[in-house]
């Protein structure tokens, strides 16, 4: 599985020769103050990699996005790759449920249980993967080798205005990835330099339909084709331009 890491261009260029370390061996500070990412894991994700580098970035310096193949990363001999879930998705995936008493969560605020999961990460090693699948995100614990990272992105802010917008302010919970995953994963894949569709961000579905067709339409709903094959189109061009975007191969 790919997955992805967003930062800033300094610490993936450090990364490429020395691998991606977790706050407490790099001494980064957490960009969330309120809400601290813990220190002894490297956050992973397939949807949320833009603005996860947006933040970590400083001004003028560019972003980083930085593949990792989970087949590269190394074990130690168990079979044990060291991916464990977001602290967030166990937190969400978890309400309103009956829990363990000696866990002490049963009543607890969202704070205090997302605090209590990030601590007990290595205890669910077992469901990295359904933390993927529900939230798109995922941690791994300790430093990812520089064998395990397949690519590199740059990519100047300044440049990518209309993707830029998009990556901006996600929701990141489990309903809203229900809903929006393809749209975020497209975004990551496209800031990548894959190729990605505009159906992907919600516009692309609309019949072709020959002129004789098109006339025989009622006006409100020719009306709506034009403006949905408009707003396609919109969408096409911005996704063919990667000015500002250097994709590295590692």
């Amino acid at each position: 599985m790919k997955l992805y890491h967003g930062t800033s261009e300094r610490v993936a260029h450090l990364a490429m020769t020395e691998g991606l370390c977790p706050r407490f061996e790099s001494g980064v500070e957490s960009v969330w103050e309120d809400h601290p990412s813990s220190e002894h894991y490297v956050y992973l994700t397939v949807a949320y990699a833009a603005y996860f580098a947006m933040n970590a970035t400083p001004e003028g310096e560019r972003w980083a996005i930085i593949e990792i193949d989970t087949d590269l990363l190394p074990d130690d001999g168990t079979g044990c790759d060291h991916l464990y879930p977001d602290e967030d998705f166990l937190e969400q995936a978890t309400r309103n449920q009956e829990l363990p008493e000696d866990w002490g969560l049963n009543g607890a605020s969202m704070k205090e249980r997302t605090e209590w999961f990030r601590a007990n990460l290595w205890r669910f090693g077992h469901v990295w993967e359904d933390s993927v699948k529900g939230l798109g995100n995922c941690a791994h614990g300790g430093v990812i080798p520089p064998e395990a990272i397949t690519r590199v992105s740059f990519v100047d802010p300044k440049k990518v205005g209309a993707m830029r917008h998009m990556a901006a302010d996600p929701m990141i919970s489990l309903m809203n990835y229900a809903f929006c995953q393809n749209k975020y994963k497209a975004l990551t894949r496209w800031f990548m330099g894959d190729t990605v569709d505009p159906a992907d961000f919600g516009y692309g579905s609309y019949p072709t339909l020959n002129e004789s067709d098109q006339r025989d339409l009622p006006p409100k709903i020719a009306e709506q084709m034009r403006l949905m094959k408009q707003q396609h189109d919109r969408l096409s061009a911005v996704l063919s331009d990667r000015t500002g975007v250097e994709v590295r191969g590692v």
